[in-house]
């Protein structure tokens, strides 16, 4: 069991779904945290636990090569009520060398 008074914002900065997949990455000993809300990575940051983010896996999957493209997974996240900016979909379409323009 972990102790969640060990660590730094749970409560007031991350949801409870957040909050209690931060307390089992670490009763687990997990590599990483999969999550994509910015203010509960940036909790996780501060309780020193490493995050991967949707487009992250994507990415390491294609490398990998258990997928080949991502763009197509991109654009079904996009028409989900998941929010990412533009940006970051540029930049992992970049670095997946698929640069192609959306929009």
């Amino acid at each position: 069991m972990v102790d969640m008074q060990r660590y730094v914002y749970l409560d007031a900065f991350a949801d409870a779904g957040e909050t209690q997949a931060m307390l089992l990455y670490k009763e687990v000993a997990a590599d990483y945290l999969l999550i994509d809300d910015k203010r509960g990575r940036k909790v996780a940051k501060i309780n020193q636990i490493k995050t991967v983010g949707s487009l992250g896996v994507l990415l390491q999957a294609k490398r990998i090569g258990l997928i080949t493209r991502i763009a197509p997974l991109i654009e079904q996240i996009a028409a989900s009520p998941v929010f990412m900016s533009e940006s970051l979909i540029q930049t992992v379409l970049t670095l997946a060398s698929e640069t192609t323009q959306r929009g």
